[in-house]
């Protein structure tokens, strides 16, 4: 074998130039198909390309050569890892791990595949296990610690965060997941401080985009902004967008400031007084301005000013017509009048509707579902069941569901962007929170220091809405008899 031929494969396969790599591979395995060194190389090769049916052929071929090769295994594990086939993965890394346990990866994987699958007391088993040989492993800490944390064990992530960055100061991800941790315990000056290596983090498009603005103005970091242009960049969700804006209108009430908004799309423009603020999208060309800052940075900014729990405003605009409309629709139904939403963007935070199915029949109250999708097939017998497909179908976010939030008495909502929204409305809003919630919702039991009139309803178990759902039923029956 030509061994620079071998070497060029080699280099091909390590920057990601997968067919190339291929190519010399099979080339020399044509003339020499036992070629030890090849064949461990491109069982992973076509494991990467997804080629699994070959790649399983090409390890089961260098495992009846060399059946007790850590590497080979390990490499063999992590094709059915990828696959998601995990009990399979998590036998073949126990294998690599028992032939050859330093500075092997296997138990570290193996923690993962537990992580993923919510089985937190094994991961943080496999996770140890990992660093008794691995000492050095910053993401084995780190994912350590969101398992602690997982499993509301808030102390001991605290302190496993900074063992990972005490190995690698310089992981945004890690430092990130450890202000998080530190903003959920109200540690606001560390955790702010902490928060901000999220611009850092290649983990966030949003801050990829950041640098592509390649700005030359200074952060804004408190300083008066009298006869100042300031620059706000919008960043991660929709409820960020809407929990955060009242600091925008603090900034316009103590500054005579000209504040230009970067939104993330022009489907949020009609949320916003046009007088108040100049709105631009990602798309348009920035303007000249003096400062500017992200928007989740900006409470950074209060906090050290002794003002951080600013307090919400109802910024969004009128629509009378669209107001007219659903107030003739919503006059229809008489009684009390609840919204109910169990979707959000991650599935920890996702509610089962069947939830509010029983709450529906257990009260003669009309129930307004206020997400984009339900199973109309859960919902037909229920005639106190409102769904109206067709809500916030426009190019204007949550457009139709402002409205019917104004004519109800209540919402009751998993943690997303409408719990915001109907929190930012002043309407009576609950929210029943996973066992572990976001930091914005901090430890308190049920009170929310953002909005005087939110409830929160914390779950007690991992992956239980049982307890908090029967307090809401008890509520419900308190607040309207």
């Amino acid at each position: 074998m030509d061994i620079n031929y071998f070497k060029a494969a080699l280099s091909h396969h390590s920057k990601g130039n997968w067919n190339k790599a291929k190519e010399i591979y099979e080339h020399i395995l044509k003339s020499n198909p036992n070629n030890y060194s090849v064949l461990q190389n491109y069982g992973p090769l076509l494991s990467q390309l997804k080629e699994y049916k070959l790649a399983k052929n090409i390890f089961e071929k260098s495992l009846k050569i060399k059946p007790k090769d850590p590497l080979l295994l390990y490499n063999y594990a992590k094709f059915y890892h990828d696959q998601r086939i995990f009990e399979k993965a998590i036998q073949l890394y126990k294998e690599s791990y028992e032939i050859e346990p330093r500075n092997n990866f296997s138990m570290y994987n193996i923690g993962n595949i537990y992580f993923s699958i919510n089985k937190l007391d094994l991961a943080i088993s496999a996770y140890k296990n990992s660093l008794k040989n691995n000492p050095k492993n910053f993401l084995a800490y780190n994912n350590l610690a969101n398992s602690y944390k997982q499993t509301g064990n808030f102390n001991e992530a605290i302190e496993t965060y900074k063992k990972s960055i005490e190995i690698k100061n310089n992981n945004p991800d890690v430092h990130v997941n450890y202000g998080t941790q530190l903003l959920m315990m109200e540690n606001f000056e560390k955790g702010f401080e902490e928060y901000e290596w999220r611009k850092k983090s290649k983990s966030f498009q949003d801050y990829i985009n950041y640098e592509k603005l390649s700005l030359k103005s200074k952060i804004w970091d408190g300083e008066s902004l009298d006869d100042k242009k300031l620059l706000v960049i919008s960043e991660q969700g929709i409820g960020d967008l809407i929990q955060f804006t009242r600091y925008l209108y603090k900034i316009k009430n103590t500054y005579k400031v000209e504040i230009t908004i970067i939104l993330k799309s022009k489907k949020f423009l009609h949320f916003f007084d046009k007088k108040m603020f100049n709105l631009i999208s990602d798309t348009n060309q920035i303007p000249e301005h003096h400062y500017h800052i992200h928007l989740l940075s900006i409470p950074r900014i209060f906090y050290n000013k002794n003002d951080l729990f600013v307090p919400t405003v109802n910024f969004f605009q009128k629509n009378d017509h669209l107001e007219k409309k659903w107030i003739d629709i919503l006059n229809k139904y008489k009684g009390t009048k609840i919204g109910i939403n169990s979707n959000t963007s991650l599935i920890k935070k996702n509610i089962p509707f069947d939830y509010f199915l029983n709450l529906a029949s257990s009260f003669d109250f009309t129930f307004f579902v206020l997400q984009k999708e339900i199973d109309n097939k859960k919902i037909d017998k229920f005639k106190n069941i409102i769904f109206f497909k067709n809500i916030d179908k426009s190019e204007n976010a949550f457009i139709d569901s402002i409205q019917i939030i104004k004519q109800l008495d209540l919402v009751i909502t998993a943690d997303t962007a409408l719990a915001h929204l109907s929190g930012t409305l002043g309407k009576k809003t609950w929210i029943p929170l996973p066992f572990v919630s976001d930091w914005r919702w901090f430890l308190d039991n049920k009170s929310s220091k953002w909005y005087k009139n939110v409830s929160l309803y914390r779950s007690k178990q991992i992956d239980n809405w049982e307890s908090p759902f029967k307090i809401i039923n008890d509520d419900l029956k308190k607040t309207f008899k």
